[in-house]
């Protein structure tokens, strides 16, 4: 009988798991509460793994806890479900909960031993963290954890000239000078030995890549502790210029002329650690070590709650993992009287587009332009989600109101705009009004791809311009040869031109490139039966009419599968 029970378990929880978040309804049942941890090991196991393979981590968190308060757990099992249950609590920022875990874990898991380091740390158990700190490896990650985090515990057991020679070793290691000097920095800052902070921070923005966003947040903060403003600014409008993309470098700027900078410049060693976590977190963030990333950020985050640029890092590495509600969690903890907070509400804004909660997007977005007017960012991100929901006569308005705002300042990074418009427009069938526009876009950014696309693509359409179409297409291709739309293109044009042969080649490429376009494997339909290949012609058409292609290009296949093609 115990045998049949546990059978029943493994089922039930196999049946439920799909309906994990909505709850298990049988026929006996028409309205079921949803699960919850409990029930028995068996089923939270189960439960668990299917949160953790379909990322729904805070339910895997729960489910699995659940599992390791059982008493029955297998040995074998409760070894694997540790290290598992530790990444999993960790990286959901229950720093608390992964401790008690890490506690076992200490001796065969980095990971672990720095998360009970900074659980200390943040406790203001100080001498214990350093003691931690002093057997922490030196292998793997360790080679660049253990010396910033033991330093930063070293300057507040010894003091700042024992914890700069303890990084002696550290600065001789190449690709890694920058972070060095950046620590130096802050080490020489927080031992208030100003005049070297700013020499390491000059040298750590020596190199290709050039001064980071950080290092001109903490240069700059580190000129404001002397009160040298303007200097600081400078710093900023720098930065501005070589990123003018960039939000983040506003938001500090809008920091330091509120003067919510000033109060900002005083360091500790909680702040050091939680800047080497941050640092490593943001190195971390590629697919590969995502997670430690993501734990790393939240370690920061457990020693320094409020760390706008830390809790942006999370919230968009949870993005990247498709946990774009948890990514919104974040961001809804910087408060909106910080200036970051503008970031961080644009980007949820993004991510409940991509849900498919796009009014709930619209409306946060044109209660910041409410707000504030003046701000190109907001009005572009509101014109791109009316865009790609298709409420072109909205989008083309908010465009044009931020083409206004520019003015005479128009610069060449501003193409994005001019070519969003004019996609709207012409999807508004007001031609005479976007072909200037998509010029416009190419006077400032000539050769960018996109815009050779489209409005090659769209003199292709209308027949004017063949030659120039085509070899703007050719341009594009030669840039994004990956890209199915732009393949697509060339194929097209080459099929107008009546080069038959060479546009089947192309267009074969496109569907590869992206089967799940309607009107490229419409157009590939349409080369096959120029070419006589019938059958397969018909093939692809009934492919494309699959796809939901819009209305007035359902009716034109549904005629060519009727009647095959009809020459014009």
């Amino acid at each position: 009988m115990a045998a049949l029970g546990m059978k029943k378990i493994f089922v039930s929880a196999l049946i439920c798991a799909p309906l994990l978040m909505t709850g298990c309804t049988t026929a006996s049942e028409p309205s079921a509460k949803p699960l919850t941890p409990g029930a028995s090991s068996f089923s939270d196991y189960l439960v668990g793994q299917y949160a953790v393979r379909h990322r729904q981590m805070r339910d895997a968190a729960d489910f699995l806890s659940s599992v390791k308060s059982s008493e029955d757990l297998p040995t074998t099992l409760d070894n694997n479900l540790d290290r598992q249950l530790f990444t999993i609590l960790a990286g959901e920022g229950r720093i608390s909960e992964a401790a008690q875990i890490a506690k076992r874990l200490k001796q065969d898991n980095l990971m672990s031993h720095v998360l009970l380091i900074v659980d200390h740390v943040a406790q203001g158990q100080m001498k214990s963290a350093y003691e931690l700190a002093e057997t922490l490896s030196s292998k793997g990650l360790g080679a660049y954890v253990k010396p910033l985090v033991h330093a930063w515990l070293i300057a507040g057991e010894k003091g700042v000239d024992a914890a700069l020679k303890s990084m002696d070793g550290f600065k001789e290691q190449k690709g890694l000078e920058a972070l060095y000097h950046l620590h130096s920095g802050l080490l020489n800052q927080y031992g208030e030995r100003f005049e070297e902070a700013e020499k390491h921070y000059k040298l750590a923005s020596v190199g290709p890549n050039g001064m980071s966003l950080r290092l001109a947040e903490l240069y700059g903060t580190l000129l404001v502790k002397q009160n040298r403003l303007a200097e600081a600014e400078k710093v900023y409008q720098d930065y501005s210029l070589a990123h003018p993309d960039s939000l983040y470098i506003q938001a500090m700027r809008d920091e330091l002329e509120s003067g919510v900078l000033a109060t900002r410049t005083e360091l500790s060693i909680k702040d050091g650690i939680a800047e080497t976590l941050f640092g490593l977190s943001s190195s971390l963030r590629s697919h590969s070590t995502r997670q430690a990333g993501l734990i790393m950020g939240r370690l920061a985050l457990h020693i320094k709650a409020d760390f706008p640029i830390a809790q942006i890092l999370v919230a968009e590495i949870l993005e990247t993992d498709g946990r774009f509600l948890d990514a919104n969690a974040v961001y809804n903890t910087i408060p909106k009287t910080n200036p970051f907070s503008w970031s961080a509400r644009l980007r949820m804004a993004l991510n409940l587009d991509d849900i498919s909660r796009s009014d709930e997007a619209i409306d946060v977005l044109e209660e910041m332009v409410a707000q504030h007017p003046e701000r190109l960012e907001g009005l572009m991100t509101l014109g791109d989600v009316l865009r790609h929901r298709d409420h072109f006569d909205k989008a083309q308005a908010v465009y044009a109101q931020a083409i206004d705002l520019i003015g005479q300042g128009i610069g060449r990074h501003h193409w994005n705009l001019f070519y969003s418009r004019a996609i709207t427009l012409e999807r508004l069938k007001r031609w005479d009004e976007a072909e200037p526009l998509f010029l416009k876009a190419l006077e400032l950014e000539p050769n960018q791809p996109f815009v050779l696309n489209y409005l090659g693509y769209s003199w292709i359409e209308i027949g004017r311009n063949m030659d120039k179409a085509q070899k703007m297409i050719e341009e594009a291709v030669a840039q994004r040869p990956r890209d199915g739309y732009i393949v697509d293109s060339l194929g097209w044009v080459l099929y107008r031109i009546g080069e038959y042969e060479k546009a089947v080649v192309h267009l074969e490429r496109a569907v590869e490139l992206q089967a799940s376009d309607p009107v490229i494997n419409d157009h590939l339909g349409d080369a096959y039966w120029k070419v006589g290949r019938n059958r397969e012609a018909r093939f692809q058409w009934y492919r494309a009419r699959s796809l939901n292609p819009e209305k007035d290009v359902l009716e034109k296949i549904e005629e060519k599968i009727k009647n095959g093609l009809i020459e014009e």
